[in-house]
């Protein structure tokens, strides 16, 4: 019998965590927050991140699409960084990050660049090329959690914004609801960062339905 109600608790932990791995947080953002907001392209409406323990995967939607965006995604998975982005965009970030992803959708592969901050500079040397895929106004890209440094049920902090070519600011931050930058010759401000937590691993979760039915039986 207690074998019983084991196997069915560690089974309903793992079926929530198949569960889990299959949704994805959203994360919202105001539309019409433009300098100029003819350009529906760069207006994000929302971001989608999911993962499965192992790859993530982050959804980009705005309320148009053009070829000629630009997507940067600021990654803070340790506390500690830079304020500068690979692309050196005239971006002024409120967190230090420690990865840095940039991309663009006028190109069918290796439309996006994955670089590691070394300490003391943007690690070029070792750049990661990655594809998007497109599907009408939502880009989407998905690439190991160990390349972030980071496994099941840890925490990172982050930022996407959009921008046009050359020399360009962050055009819309999802981590703000208003103007980020006045124009194409100002430098765009983030918000503050966004918290995302991977999803635990199966064995985490069992055994914290374990606890909770040997607290029933110490209640009982």
């Amino acid at each position: 019998m207690k074998i019983s109600m084991i196997a069915t608790v560690v089974a309903t932990a793992l079926a929530a965590s198949i569960g889990l791995n299959a949704t994805a947080t959203t994360y919202t953002d105001s539309t019409f927050d433009l300098f100029d907001n003819g350009l529906d392209n760069l207006d994000i409406s929302g971001v989608d991140i999911s993962d499965d323990g192992t790859n993530l995967s982050i959804a980009i939607t705005t309320r148009g699409f053009q070829t000629w965006t630009k997507y940067m995604m600021f990654f803070d998975t340790s506390g500690s960084g830079t304020s500068t982005n690979a692309w050196s965009r005239p971006v002024t970030l409120t967190s230090n990050i420690d990865y840095f992803v940039g991309s663009w959708v006028d190109a069918p592969t290796s439309n996006s660049q994955f670089v590691s901050w070394t300490g003391s500079a943007w690690n070029w040397g070792s750049e990661s090329t990655l594809s998007n895929s497109v599907s009408a106004n939502t880009v989407t890209w998905s690439f190991s959690l160990a390349s972030l440094g980071l496994g099941a049920g840890q925490t990172f902090y982050f930022d996407v914004a959009t921008s046009g070519g050359g020399n360009d600011p962050g055009v819309d931050h999802l981590s703000r609801s208003d103007i980020a930058t006045s124009g194409w010759g100002s430098p765009s401000t983030s918000g503050t960062f966004l918290g995302y937590t991977t999803v635990p691993a199966p064995g985490a979760i069992a055994l914290l339905g374990l606890a909770g039915l040997a607290g029933r039986r110490r209640r009982s």
